[in-house]
């Protein structure tokens, strides 16, 4: 009996001491680890990422996967005021502002071992123009590359362009292994929209120098980032990072509670409220560069009625700002055009409890000739946009609208489904987000008419000349006082005439496990994972 009471009493301590330590306590202190004893960092989010290919890649979460991927001559650290220096360790910029010459770091490698050189520099962004992605405007300016020796590469540019530097943190100009890319399909070639063929393999592998490698993706369901042994810079913390997709912020929530998650980040101000008390929990807390936007569409035979200008202009004066502010949390705001307040030369935000005009609105439906209101659909991705579903601000749309007569049925598809007719322009009213793909107000010009995102609404230069020119004059504009005045004046002009109605700029709330530090909010990245470690 005492032999099996020794038994059952060392079985008992095993299951204890197991129970203690496994993903499901309660203690948000105790790190989750793989099962083979690696530093694993676990983050859940709400991903929108469709290719890991740098240059196709154009969503909002793809630098959080791509930047610790695939190094940048310039990047961003602790804040977006001015880039840093990446791979590149100097530059010089020529008399007439036309030439940035480039000088490498020396020693460094790709993952699978051949040397970076300005040759794969050269060949990597001449692969993202000519693959036409829709990062690919971001090296419009670009007229040549040259690489006079192996750590020089010198851009030539078509016009000055004030905001360069900061366009090379994007991941079109991230830089790739071209012999391993060229093995499994890739090329610069002129025509490789359609000759490159190696999409696909990016999406599982890489072919970069930055301290983590793909290992591997399962869409919808995870990415798994491992540490790069080959790295030329201080190895990261972690051994693998795992972005889980978890869209629902509650589900975030309760696995960061249970220990399941270091980080949950996608979460809504009634979440935070949640956990405001909880033990083993940090919360953070930080000003997002994210925006919410209805896509008005100026073309008759997609938007209809949408399409007048007019009514474009109700709906801007009918809708409820200080509602959709409720709704999307503590901290959002609403800027007056597609100009992240924090950006050089954005002007305030409106005053959402004197923006809503709902008789203004009632007359300029009735200049249009739709006093009596009209019949639309709303399109919708079932999307959480910083811990805020959006079905749920369209919801809200949806009952403002009808204090005009605008009946729409709201239709709701899948980020990968509604991404497809919101780039090929065929909405005729939709709710999207944006997040600017580089750091400088001059991302925000793809708003005016006849720009990217312009056209998405069939928005041409010739329904607003004079915008469209005033745009390409702040594009160049290297002054900053002349530059300020330029960007001041394009907010008011679209503030009467635009094909978009900008609803919030976001708060960004998330939290991670008390022992998890170097989680500090940076807008381009979200989160710089190579910085992230454990106490």
């Amino acid at each position: 009996m005492r032999k099996n009471y020794k038994i059952l009493l060392a079985l008992l301590t095993v299951v204890l001491l197991f129970a203690a330590g496994c993903g499901g306590s309660k203690d948000a202190a105790t790190k989750p680890e793989a099962t083979d004893g690696t530093k694993q960092l676990i983050m859940a989010l709400d991903p929108d990422y469709e290719t890991f290919d740098p240059g196709l890649a154009y969503e909002v979460y793809a630098l959080l996967v791509l930047h610790p991927v695939y190094d940048t001559l310039m990047q961003f650290e602790d804040n977006l005021d001015a880039p840093i220096y990446g791979i590149a360790e100097s530059h010089e910029l020529s008399k007439d502002g036309l030439s940035y010459t480039f000088k490498l770091r020396k020693g460094i490698k790709f993952a699978g071992g051949n040397a970076l050189t300005s040759q794969d520099v050269k060949w990597s962004v001449e692969r993202s123009m000519n693959l036409k992605g829709n990062g690919s405007f971001l090296a419009d300016g670009i007229k040549s590359i040259e690489t006079p020796d192996s750590d020089t590469v010198v851009f030539n540019l078509k016009g000055q362009d004030a905001s360069f530097l900061t366009k090379l943190t994007y991941n079109a100009f991230g830089v790739i292994d071209s012999k391993v890319a060229m093995e499994n399909g890739a090329t610069n070639a002129v025509d490789a929209n359609t000759a490159d063929k190696a999409k696909l393999w990016f999406d599982t592998h890489s072919a970069g120098s930055g301290p983590y490698v793909i290992e591997s993706y399962t869409p919808k369901v995870e990415v798994v980032l491992a540490r790069n042994k080959n790295y030329w810079g201080k190895a990261p913390y972690y051994d693998k990072v795992v972005l889980k997709a978890i869209s629902d912020p509650g589900t975030q929530l309760m696995m960061l509670e249970k220990g399941d998650i270091d980080i949950a980040f996608n979460l809504g101000p009634e979440h935070v409220k949640q956990i405001q008390d909880k033990p083993g929990i940090e919360i953070k807390k930080a000003q997002s560069m994210t925006l919410t936007f209805l896509l008005m569409n100026r073309d008759p035979k997609i938007g209809g009625p949408i399409a007048n200008p007019d009514v474009q202009k109700a709906i801007r004066l009918v809708l409820d700002y200080q509602g959709m502010q409720t709704i999307a949390g503590e901290g959002s705001i609403t800027p007056v055009a597609p100009f992240q307040v924090g950006f050089l030369g954005t002007l305030p935000p409106r005053d959402p409890k004197t923006a809503q005009n709902i008789e203004k609105a009632k007359e300029l439906m009735k200049k249009a000739g739709y006093e009596k209101g009209f019949k639309t659909t709303l399109e919708v991705a079932t999307l959480a946009v910083e811990g805020m579903d959006l079905p749920t601000l369209a919801q809200k749309i949806q009952n403002d609208l009808l204090q005009i007569g605008i009946e729409t049925e709201i239709k709701t598809s899948d980020i990968m489904v509604a991404l497809d007719p919101y780039r090929k322009g065929t909405q005729a009213l939709s709710l999207w987000y944006w997040g600017p793909d580089y750091p400088d107000p001059n991302t925000q010009l793809a708003f005016l008419p006849g720009n990217p995102v312009g056209l998405r609404a069939n928005w041409t230069a010739d329904m607003n000349p004079e915008l469209a020119e005033l745009g390409k004059k702040a594009a160049v504009e290297v002054d900053k006082a002349t530059r300020v005045k330029n960007l001041e004046e394009i907010q008011k002009m679209m503030d009467e005439d635009s094909a978009f109605d900008v609803l919030l700029q976001h708060a960004r709330h998330y939290a991670t496990r008390d022992n998890i530090q170097g989680t500090d909010y940076i807008d381009l990245y979200k989160i710089d994972l190579k910085d992230v470690s454990a106490k």
